[in-house]
């Protein structure tokens, strides 16, 4: 059972299991008879117990049975179902403990992409910037710069880290800002979630934010459902798709996987897709990547139009007041069309999940059916809604 290895403190908090298990033992746990062991982050569950409480049943838990779930796991869940996993962690995957130096690279790793979907590559933490009091810019280098990012427009990256207070292995997902294969470095916009008096601070960030420059770090990628191959094509989920124009919602650091379609828009001179930007944020400061939307909108092709909103300006802010709701997607949309749109309109949704009305924007669409909600990339939607609502929504409008 789940809890057969963990040990219960003297507060009640389950504590995870040191018990070091082998892929071997892993794989030999795929059925109920034997114990349905998944592993996340190189640490070892046996979800045998949850099978009845998964929300999207217990075939997906059985299929995944003795493999390694890291990047479905965290590109499909949101914070609360991490929550779950220390009281069915049986131990660590032994293979998953790595060494601390970065190896040069092989010489065939040359004319190979640097990112690799079924392994981790290490990276440095070689610069951090302060973009305002609760987000950094951080800039992660390779060992080899003749390799390609190789990160397609759309996807993300799964970053881990080793936490230096608990030892254990944190894992998130993030899309890049920036990559720049002549210098080998790699831009990460990340807020920071620091501990307050009503809870704990994040994981991820926190351990981020304290690592010192030189630090090691690991990437894993590419992940994500959705691909953006220009001019309005893209693919969902393996589904071709065309589009004439996006309406983007986007709320704190959920900005930057807007940053990634809008530039590579902006760079392709025939790609004459329109673009909506809903940008909602408390006040001045916390809007990330300004300059660069600045940039976007005065581009030549004036295909792009960005909407700032903020629900705590400065006396002084001169653009919208407010969080995202019904009243501005009905100012700036428009009405829809009988039936819902059909006119290749998509709207997309990111959050950093701290401040943001996903409620409003979910009520609005079921009840006027105005668009196909796209199940996009970046941290996952579910912040926002609820994975349950968040699937029924996706299934009405494809």
């Amino acid at each position: 059972m789940g809890d057969v290895n963990s040990a219960v403190d003297q507060d009640g908090e389950i504590s995870p299991s040191d018990r070091r298990l082998t892929i071997d033992e892993l794989e030999n746990h795929r059925s109920l008879d034997t114990g349905v062991w998944i592993a996340i982050a190189g640490n070892v569950y046996d979800v045998s117990t949850f099978l009845p409480q998964h929300p999207g049943g217990d075939a997906i838990l059985l299929d995944a049975a003795g493999t390694d779930v890291t990047e479905d796991f965290f590109d499909l869940h949101s914070d609360e179902a991490e929550k779950l996993l220390p009281a069915y962690h049986i131990g660590k995957l032994s293979s998953s403990i790595e060494s601390p130096t970065m190896p040069p690279p092989k010489p065939q790793e040359a004319c190979t992409p640097f990112l690799q979907r079924d392994s981790w590559k290490k990276v440095v933490l070689y610069e951090k910037h302060r973009l305002s009091h609760d987000t950094r810019l951080f800039t992660l280098r390779w060992h080899d710069d003749s390799q390609e990012f190789d990160l397609p427009v759309g996807k993300h990256i799964l970053l881990r880290l080793k936490s230096p207070i608990s030892g254990e292995q944190v894992v998130r997902a993030y899309t890049p800002i920036a990559a720049r294969c002549e210098s080998g470095e790699v831009d990460l916009v990340v807020k920071i979630y620091h501990d307050t008096d009503t809870r704990k601070g994040g994981k991820m960030t926190t351990t981020i934010d304290l690592a010192p420059i030189g630090s090691l770090l690991e990437l894993k990628g590419p992940v994500g459902k959705f691909e953006y191959s220009g001019q309005g094509n893209c693919d969902i989920s393996g589904r071709k798709c065309h589009a004439k124009r996006f309406i983007m919602i986007s709320a704190g650091s959920g900005i930057t996987p807007m940053i990634q379609i809008l530039r590579a828009i902006a760079e392709d001179a025939n790609d004459t897709t329109e673009c909506l930007l809903l940008n909602g944020n408390r006040c001045e400061e916390d809007i990330l990547c300004k300059d660069q939307l600045d940039i976007f909108e005065r581009g030549e092709m004036s295909q792009f139009r960005v909407i700032h909103t903020l629900s705590s300006p400065s006396d002084g802010w001169a653009g919208r007041r407010g969080r995202i709701g019904q009243e501005l997607l009905e100012a700036e949309v428009g009405p829809p069309t009988a039936g819902g749109h059909r006119d290749g309109t998509s709207l997309w949704t990111t959050s950093d999940g701290s401040d943001y009305q996903g409620c409003a924007v979910k009520e609005w669409v079921e009840g006027r059916r105005y668009c196909s909600i796209l199940r996009c990339f970046g941290r996952p939607v579910s912040h926002l809604w609820g994975a349950s609502d968040l699937e029924h929504v996706i299934g009405a409008y494809k």
